[in-house]
């Protein structure tokens, strides 16, 4: 018992000082502005194409949603952000008294950003890819990308954006794309019997929830990997 409210305590100690860590950061911001932090450098945003009403670009919605991001090593929480797929650029609205403005953020300073409970991770030449499931044997990714698709009504010219995404797995400090059964087992020959088990098993999940399915199936690989 004083083993557990020990370990209780210390816990809620690293907690506490990681929120006073967080309202450190967002204090002195509030007080410099954050037009006068890192996050001002970067390209003046603008929208480069015309959609119609519910079609974008973007992750999840069109609309500034408050996230953190790490950009030049700093850690910047709550910030208003939004992410182009079609692009894989990471845009920030920076508010001030009397105006505000959106800054497209350079890649290259980007470590890693988080929106509505999502991490991406930059993998540099890869570009931003959500973090699902991390690991020491194996590490799950969702890359996320819009496809636009040039349209022509009456009167105007517009885009239409369309969502696909792929899901990669880094093993053995390799990148690989996965999309069928036999993916996994050229990853994991020794695990091929579970594989196809996982498969069999879960036939309905895999069509309704592909995301789902392949975090499980990676959770599977890895416990079993572990056990041995």
């Amino acid at each position: 018992m004083k083993i557990f409210l020990f370990l209780l305590m210390l816990f809620s100690v690293s907690i506490t000082a990681q929120n006073n860590h967080k309202s450190l950061y967002n204090a002195f911001d509030k007080i410099v502005g954050l037009k006068n932090t890192n996050l001002s450098y970067g390209a003046l945003f603008y929208e480069k194409y015309r959609t119609l009403e519910g079609n974008h670009q973007y992750f999840k919605n069109n609309n500034f949603t408050k996230g953190n991001v790490t950009y030049q090593n700093q850690t910047f929480y709550d910030i208003l952000l939004k992410y182009d797929l079609e692009e894989d650029k990471l845009i920030v609205n920076l508010p001030s008294t009397f105006e505000s403005r959106s800054i497209v953020l350079e890649k290259f300073f980007i470590t890693d950003f988080t929106i509505k409970s999502s991490t991406f991770i930059n993998l540099k030449e890869h570009g931003f890819h959500e973090l699902l499931f991390s690991s020491v044997a194996l590490t799950l990714y969702k890359k996320w990308t819009k496809v636009k698709k040039k349209k022509l009504n009456e009167s105007f010219v517009y885009y239409k954006l369309i969502e696909k995404n792929y899901y990669y797995l880094f093993k053995d400090a390799g990148y690989h794309e996965i999309q069928k059964k036999k993916d996994f087992i050229s990853l994991f020959p020794d695990q091929k019997k579970i594989i196809k088990s996982f498969y069999k098993v879960n036939t309905s999940l895999r069509k309704k929830n592909l995301e789902e399915f392949y975090v499980l199936l990676s959770k599977k690989i890895y416990s079993v990997s572990i056990n041995k």
